[in-house]
């Protein structure tokens, strides 16, 4: 079962936990303060899916602020990132932060994130800060002194924050950090936000209002932020699923040139298409590359040899790679969400045909450009197609022994 699966399974079980304060509509299927509203569509469908609820009394409260610990809880709700999940899990034992190093290249630490205000906070006790701050929706830097205020009524550009990271695009804000913003009340927005807040507003989440104002420190109600984290979905989960047959395709490259070694058909990777391109979960790709090296005899596996090969998440960055045995992140398979570009195997630094984008929290790289169709797969995730059997080629690539150590 992969982690995707083990996690939808999972979130059942953290439907659960949530402040005894909340409950289920009323038995005609709505709330009594929600006929009408103009969010009662999107309203009811989070309540059916499940990542918010109501009151003891039958109403929702639609114009009520919500804070920041209530909006951390709906939105990581809302993209699986529940407590005990089996991702946040993974995010927690591989999550590194890069330190200034000795030599040429940066070092990693082990990311150990705190928020000085939080220990006895339901947020914290129920699990939902440590899935915060583990999956970097959540960064303690962003507030002052550490501390994260959670009873504070939330404003738009933490929102537009959070929704920017749960869609995997910091890198894109980072590159629009300070950049003026076609609203009336730009100087209102911080330098460090406006990025984030450029990326949230061209993706149709957080929008401005009729009179072309932002309002960044406006506090949002109820209504709002599930409007919001709904819109945040449905551009996160365009395409998800498509009727595709997947092969995965072993190749072996040593020092007489490239082999494929083995094929197999597989549903174990989780695939997305969105404007002709279809991605894939990166973790997936490489999970079942180390079961066909296992499969092969092969001397050394990248997910259960750490001596050789190790995972890391960067939470900060969202970034994920594999360090080679040296320690050095940046000499080996390294992808960013939000970017282009990649470093495959340490030996050439490439660009996919569109930015890596993010599913509940998971890195989907690009492997195959319907735009740009081709029949056969090649090296380096460039998967082939065959549209009359709807069977996409993907390869998956290992150096020989005699060449990872040259």
């Amino acid at each position: 079962m992969t982690l995707w699966k083990k996690a939808v399974a999972l979130l059942l079980a953290a439907t659960m936990m949530v402040p005894l304060a909340l409950a289920a509509p009323s038995a005609e299927g709505s709330f009594s303060d929600v006929e009408d509203h103009w969010a009662q569509a999107e309203i009811e469908k989070a309540v059916a899916t499940g990542w918010v609820d109501g009151y003891p009394d039958g109403t929702f409260k639609p114009e009520k602020t919500i804070t920041r610990a209530e909006f951390t809880k709906m939105i990581l709700d809302a993209i699986h990132l529940t407590p005990g999940c089996e991702t946040v899990a993974w995010m927690k034992d591989h999550a590194k932060i890069k330190v200034k190093g000795t030599g040429p290249w940066p070092d990693t630490v082990d990311y150990e994130p705190r928020l000085n205000d939080m220990d006895n906070h339901w947020l914290t006790t129920q699990g939902w800060t440590e899935a915060a701050l583990y999956s970097g929706m959540v960064v303690p830097s962003d507030y002052n002194g550490g501390n994260f205020r959670p009873e504070k009524p939330i404003a738009r550009y933490e929102i537009a924050l959070m929704v920017t990271r749960a869609l995997g695009q910091v890198y894109e804000a980072k590159q629009e950090e300070g950049k003026d913003l076609p609203f009336t009340d730009n100087e209102e927005i911080l330098d460090w936000m406006k990025g984030y807040v450029d990326m949230a507003s061209k993706a149709g989440v957080v929008q401005g209002y009729p009179d072309n104002s932002f309002r960044p420190n406006k506090a949002s109600t109820r209504a709002e932020a599930v409007v919001m984290v709904q819109r945040m979905l449905d551009e996160m989960e365009q395409g998800l699923d498509p009727d595709i047959h997947v092969v995965a395709q072993y190749h072996i490259i040593d020092d007489e040139g490239d082999g494929i070694v083995q094929e197999k058909a597989t549903d174990a990777i989780q695939l997305q298409v969105v404007d002709g391109v279809v991605y894939a979960s990166v973790l997936d790709l490489y999970q079942v590359r180390a079961e066909m090296m296992r499969d092969n005899n092969e001397p050394y596996d990248v997910f259960n040899d750490p001596d050789r090969q190790t995972p890391f998440w960067w939470p900060v960055e969202q970034r994920i790679g594999y360090e080679n045995w040296l320690g050095q992140t940046d000499m080996w398979d390294v992808y960013q969400m939000g970017d282009t570009a990649y470093t495959m195997m340490g030996i050439s630094e490439q660009d996919f045909c569109a930015p890596v984008r993010t599913l509940y929290g998971q890195a989907m790289i690009p492997i195959y450009d319907g735009n740009h169709p081709n029949s056969e797969a090649k090296l380096y995730w460039q998967s082939g197609w065959d549209a009359e059997t709807q069977t996409l080629t993907v390869p998956l690539v290992n150096r020989h022994p005699i060449l990872v150590g040259s």
